[in-house]
């Protein structure tokens, strides 16, 4: 069946208007996924048999992939499992490397994004720990009014208070640390 536009006249398949909806779809959803198109654009690739993939089933399986990118969360098996980015980037090239054309589904991705989200864990609890021995070693407690001192009912003394007080625990240097002690006292002494 073909369409006539009604202002040149142009005439254009139905099947080839539909086409260009999902084309419009398929660029959008390479917006998404920004700089790692290139790498989705290959594991898409890997679904194709002996033929040119249709548009729509490139766009089926995008949609699919990105349910899983966007959160960082895939289920196998009634089991959800979280991973990060940089995690799931390595799972795809690892995927695309593996596999020949004729992947039917996204289960060998998702075996591979499996072992990936134990070192997703491996590296949160890593950093975790590494974030806690950092606030032991700095030894910063907040600082409190002592006892029967009371502090000012004015909400900008208050919040000027907190900001210097957080700022003496996030220091990372000695001298930064020192700075923003110097800053409470003298902020305490007025």
């Amino acid at each position: 069946m073909k369409l006539r536009c009604p202002a040149c006249g142009a005439e254009i398949r139905l099947r080839e208007a539909g086409q260009a909806a999902e084309l419009q779809a398929l660029d959008k959803a390479a917006a998404a996924f920004g700089a790692d198109w290139p790498l989705v654009q290959e594991y898409l690739d890997c679904f194709q048999a002996k033929r040119e993939m249709k548009v729509a089933k490139r766009l089926r399986l995008a949609r699919e992939l990105w349910e899983m990118w966007k959160d960082g969360r895939f289920a196998v098996g009634g089991a959800w499992y979280r991973i990060g980015r940089e995690e799931f980037r390595e799972a795809l090239r690892a995927t695309c490397n593996q596999v020949s054309p004729g992947l039917t589904n996204h289960n060998y991705l998702k075996k591979v994004l499996v072992a990936a989200a134990s070192m997703t864990s491996r590296r949160e609890e890593r950093e975790l720990r590494e974030k806690e021995e950092g606030l032991r070693t700095t030894g910063w407690k907040p600082v409190l009014p002592e006892e029967g001192e009371e502090m000012p009912d004015d909400p900008e003394w208050r919040a000027e208070f907190l900001r210097l007080n957080r700022a003496v625990g996030r220091a990372r240097t000695p001298e930064s640390k020192a700075a923003a002690k110097a800053a409470l006292a003298a902020f305490e002494e007025r």
